[in-house]
């Protein structure tokens, strides 16, 4: 599989204007291409500034698209002096910060005050500090973006259903690492530009809806723009920089070019950098193109796994979604019976569509992680540790096509992956047992199934099936870094691989080629290259493999077969790569692909895999040395 790399497009030098100074010089980089995201701009776009006396003053420019020269200024308010920060917002909002907390204010389209500042949080006062005032930006679509001092980025928005008087309303964190920048601005509705202490200037977009960011840190700009005492955004990519000098300078950004079609217009005259505000209305202008993604609704799948795991209080955790899409979780208070499961209903009347994930967090409290069928990923989080009790669905988004996958890092963290138009997506919490950060974009293209990762020694391993049916994996660090993809040869496969780890960290992985046949291929070492894919033995598979390491030291695998019954082989010894004839368990027919676990502790550590039956019962087979014993878990719920 490819991966894909960000190359230097084009690169424009600044033309010197009247206002003889060092200017930037300005680069392109490509992100995403888009079809059409040319601005509109209304006349009369407003920048406001306060003076040294406190006025809240309004400038206007004729024609934002192409920029004109400020018109003289009117007087907008009295008293604004007392903050240290203001920033105008869409529709004629205002924030403004003090040492006290965060004020909010309307100007209506008259030019009167219908909402005086009044406060709303005494939260974010430290953004009136001067060494602070760079930190916060309002975009087009009203958010109020906070890039605290640990680098943490934050959403809030005015809302007047909050206490009394309002308050703010936060997304919490969706981005970490932005001290890199000493000033934002927002270009648009989720665009923000940077400001990097070395005077280079990056531009990223996050998508609310979605919970993307559909591009990060892409350099647009490099060199000089520390010469600027600050820079605001009108919305549609457009930005007023002004000088140290003085002089206030304009500029329009087209992504879908990646050129600046208006650079370094002069529009006032000296003076501006003895205001200490200014701040452009960010709806002056608009971006046409919707960069939301679309949802990609799903169809429920009749032969998604029965998803089980062990947790660390020694529990067996289930999560199913039936073939109604019914998500139903199961729990079986000690590993050592599984004969004695409780069901509890999550679903709460959605619909989900295939197989769920179970993770742990780092408190102890169990995380079920599914696809809605509306295309949202969803996750609900055990109340606490051993509780019967679930907290609320928490709405991940990402309008992702493939399902996703949750697993943790070797410092505790959860992480969610996922697939949409063949690019690998993940997205991981802030801290332990926290809120996810947005869904991030990683490299890689041409994927056409769920990712499969397995903890390793330096990080998680991923593998996913590509387009042409071929296998493809690559090295996921705790930072969000990815290696580069390594394509597992030519063979190819249907459906998901299954992939055990050895001591040591070596590396199995199993398949099913297109004529039923489950086929290997393992690493000789730790990071060796894969071998040449062969046979497992000859059977008439109808889906995925599951494969484990039982406590035998035997890889013991199991797969559904065209009559509809689980078949099971395993090593005749350990290590030795040599199989058993493929074994009928039972006649009993599944309904699912099987799901094989390593469970229980000391002398009663086992293996088993579990299924769906054709009637929704949960069907739980454990391995007693060469034979398996079935058992029947209680019914699921019907709600």
């Amino acid at each position: 599989m490819a991966s894909t790399t960000r190359q230097r497009q084009r690169t424009l030098i600044a033309a010197t204007t009247a206002a003889a100074a060092v200017l930037p010089l300005l680069i392109a980089m490509p992100g995403t291409a888009h079809a059409a995201d040319a601005a509109t701009c209304a006349p009369n776009g407003k920048t406001y500034v306060v003076n040294s006396v406190g006025s809240l003053l309004q400038y206007t420019m004729a024609t934002p698209l192409s920029g004109s020269t400020f018109s003289a200024y009117s007087t907008a308010g009295a008293g604004w002096g007392a903050y240290g920060k203001v920033l105008a917002g869409p529709k004629g909002e205002f924030y403004a910060f003090k040492s006290d907390g965060t004020y909010y204010a309307h100007r209506t389209d008259s030019g009167t005050w219908d909402i005086n500042p009044k406060k709303i949080s005494t939260a974010l006062g430290w953004l009136g500090n001067a060494a602070d005032r760079e930190q916060a930006t309002v975009d087009r679509d009203g958010w109020l973006w906070v890039a605290d001092n640990l680098g943490q980025l934050y959403a809030y928005r005015y809302d007047p259903t909050i206490g009394t008087s309002g308050g703010l309303k936060s997304l919490k964190i969706l981005d970490k690492g932005w001290d890199r920048y000493n000033l934002i601005t927002a270009g648009d509705k989720g665009v923000l530009y940077g400001r990097a202490t070395d005077g280079r200037l990056y531009r990223s977009r996050y998508d609310v809806t979605s919970q993307r960011w559909i591009e990060r840190h892409v350099l647009v700009g490099s060199a000089a723009w520390g010469n600027f005492k600050t820079i605001t955004a009108g919305g549609g990519d457009t930005l007023v920089a002004v000088q140290t000098s003085g002089e206030a300078l304009y500029y329009r950004y087209d992504e879908n070019t990646r050129t600046w079609p208006v650079l370094a217009k002069q529009v006032a005259a000296g003076g501006w950098q003895n205001f200490p505000n200014v701040t452009s209305r960010p709806d002056n202008c608009s971006l046409v193109a919707d960069h939301t993604p679309s949802m990609p609704p799903l169809t429920i799948e009749a032969d998604s796994r029965v998803a089980v795991m062990q947790s660390s209080a020694n529990t067996l955790e289930f999560a199913v979604a039936d073939s109604l899409g019914q998500l139903s979780h199961g729990r079986a208070a000690d590993s050592s019976d599984v004969n004695n499961v409780t069901w509890t209903v999550l679903s709460e009347g959605e619909a989900f569509s295939g197989t769920p994930s179970l993770s742990e967090q780092a408190d102890g409290r169990i995380a079920v992680t599914a696809h809605n069928t509306s295309g949202s990923v969803w996750l609900r989080n055990q109340a606490a540790k051993s509780s019967a009790a679930w907290a609320n669905w928490s709405d991940q988004a990402g309008a992702m096509a493939q399902h996703p996958v949750t697993a943790k890092t070797a410092g505790g963290l959860l992480v969610q992956f996922a697939v949409d138009g063949g690019r690998p997506w993940y997205r991981i919490q802030t801290a332990v047992n926290a809120d996810f950060m947005g869904w991030m974009p990683l490299t890689g293209s041409g994927l056409a199934g769920a990712l499969t990762p397995v903890v390793v020694r330096d990080g998680l391993q991923l593998f996913g099936r590509n387009t042409d049916g071929t296998l493809s994996t690559a090295l996921f660090k705790d930072d969000g870094s990815l290696s580069a993809w390594t394509s597992l040869g030519a063979q190819t496969v249907t459906g998901a691989p299954a992939v055990v780890v050895y001591p040591g960290f070596r590396i199995g992985v199993f398949a099913t080629d297109t004529t039923g046949n489950v086929l290997t291929t393992t690493q000789s070492a730790p990071g060796a290259p894969y071998t040449a894919w062969t046979q497992v033995d000859t059977v008439a598979a109808a889906g995925s493999p599951s494969a484990v390491l039982a406590p035998s030291g035997r890889t013991e695998i199991v797969v559904r077969g065209t009559d509809g019954n689980i078949h099971s082989t395993g090593e005749t010894l350990p290590a030795s790569g040599v199989w058993r004839s493929w074994k009928l368990v039972s006649q009993e027919v599944s309904a699912t692909h099987p799901t094989a676990i390593v469970y229980g502790a000391g002398a009663n550590r086992t293996w088993g895999y579990v299924f769906r039956a054709p009637d929704n019962q949960v069907r739980f087979y454990t391995a007693e040395q060469a034979s398996f014993s079935a058992r029947s878990l209680p019914a699921l719920p019907v709600k």
